[in-house]
């Protein structure tokens, strides 16, 4: 797939609030939320994720909302930067730890709106990979 896939984007007027900073925890803080998540994942009879652009970041493709997401620099007249293609982009930590929590039976399901096929090339199956459809009729 190609690194404009935006450029291709159905029209969109209200694309909410773009261009917020990210927000880093201090790493104490960070420990805790760390630790939270596991003891809830723990302590829970299913698990679902849902990802969206987010997750790909790091693997060097923006997000749409963020300092300099798609739609953050569309805004500013500004085209993109990708730090790489969808084809050359590599699972992020994050792909491969749902990949792992998917392995060991915790994640049943994963629910993606990415296009960029980082789950699939992180292994994770595809029968429990669901990516949602858009109706027509409500895009139309």
């Amino acid at each position: 797939m190609a690194v404009n896939y935006a450029a291709g984007l159905s029209p969109y007027s209200d694309k909410g609030k773009c261009g917020l900073p990210e927000i880093f925890d201090p790493p104490e803080e960070l420990e805790r939320k760390v630790r939270e998540l596991a003891d809830l994942i723990r302590s829970s009879s299913n698990v679902v994720f849902h990802t969206g652009a987010g997750i790909s970041t790091a693997s060097g493709i923006p997000d749409f909302r963020g300092p300099n997401g798609v739609w953050t620099m569309e805004e500013k007249g500004l085209s993109p930067k990708f730090d790489t293609t969808f084809e050359n982009a590599r699972p992020s930590k994050t792909h491969m730890a749902l990949l792992g929590l998917q392995r060991v039976g915790i994640l049943k399901f994963l629910v993606s709106q990415n296009v960029d096929g980082l789950h699939v090339r992180s292994g994770f199956p595809r029968y429990c990979l669901h990516v949602p459809r858009v109706c027509p009729r409500c895009v139309a």
